[in-house]
């Protein structure tokens, strides 16, 4: 069976005539007996208004009402653009996270992806129909709704992709590709044809934007081709592929591919004596990331010092922890 997993991102699904486009361009693939699973993003900025509503209702808004509240986007996009496609005379289904069978852990705000159970899907595929499936989203054991994380759905589509062995995985946006350098900053920034899992791996977790970092992991881990292309333009886009087959003329290839910068980080600054050999506040440090879902991009030690680098948004809740267990308990 013919599967082509494709993802429509939140500027590509912002208003109903970017939704007719997207039918054009899903009726233009099923006219030629592919079966298609559309995973789609929140409409626009619908995720941020809705995190500044719940900010205004709750001063400190519960983690697992926050994520039910936030999945309701993706379900509204998914909705819709399936309503559109029948009403065009093809045969479409619109399933959330839940119904497509992503099982995830219990980490709201950033679950992981334990299983996706592909019956439900596959049924629908077989029965000749469009399955439209609300990104970011899963479920975890308990039947708590869970959310991915910022740019899940790109982890949605890549993981359905593979839980399905699909063909490939295309990931539409506003933009061509994936470029050597943002377009918008360095106006001569080349496109690329293809670029290895590894090095995009690098790049996405470095500040790149194109792609979820862990995404492009479940990518490599099961060898799915994910394509990076422009919603509205008919463009061949960029390839992300295994290492071997990114330039396979080439033994040893030093060409560089791809410059970034990561905006929204703070430093962290820990200093006390011979902190490096101190191994019970290390632990105590790295144990409150896990526990509070804070992600330490970079860390670096000195015998007075450690830095760790984070994102912002969550720098001043996490400093305040850190204070907590390493001076205000350590002096009790």
């Amino acid at each position: 069976m013919s599967i082509v997993v494709q993802k429509y991102g939140g500027t590509s699904v912002a208003t109903k005539e970017n939704l007719e486009k997207i039918c054009e361009k899903i009726i233009a693939y099923a006219s030629k007996k592919i079966k298609l699973v559309i995973v789609v993003s929140a409409q626009g900025k619908t995720t941020d208004h809705l995190i500044a509503k719940a900010n205004d209702y709750s001063n400190a808004p519960n983690k697992r009402d926050l994520d039910l509240l936030l999945t309701t986007g993706e379900i509204q996009t998914a909705s819709l653009l399936s309503m559109m496609l029948n009403e065009r005379g093809y045969d479409s289904v619109s399933l959330t996270g839940y119904q497509a069978g992503i099982l995830s852990d219990s980490t709201y705000g950033n679950a992981n992806i334990k299983h996706i159970y592909t019956e439900n899907i596959l049924n629908y595929l077989n029965s000749g129909y469009i399955v439209v499936v609300a990104g970011f989203q899963a479920i975890d054991k308990l039947g708590n709704i869970t959310t991915l994380g910022r740019g899940g759905s790109d982890l949605s589509a890549v993981a359905i992709a593979s839980a399905l062995k699909a063909n490939k995985c295309e990931i539409y946006s506003d933009i061509d590709g994936i470029y050597s350098a943002d377009p918008r900053i360095i106006s001569k920034a080349k496109l690329l044809k293809k670029i290895s899992y590894n090095e995009m791996l690098e790049a996405a977790s470095a500040g790149a934007k194109v792609l979820h970092n862990r995404s492009v992991n479940v990518g490599k881990k099961y060898q799915m081709p994910i394509y990076v292309k422009n919603a509205v333009k008919n463009s061949n886009g960029s390839l992300v592929t295994d290492d071997s087959l990114e330039n396979p003329d080439v033994i040893e290839n030093k060409n560089i591919k791809f410059i970034t910068k990561k905006e929204d980080i703070a430093k962290i600054c820990i200093v006390g004596d011979m902190i490096m050999s101190n191994k019970k506040a290390i632990t105590k440090i790295f144990s409150l990331a896990d526990e509070e879902n804070v992600t330490i991009y970079m860390i670096s030690f000195s015998e007075l010092a450690l830095n760790i680098i984070i994102d912002k948004d969550k720098s001043e809740s996490f400093m305040k922890k850190l204070h907590s267990i390493l001076i205000e308990e350590e002096t009790k």
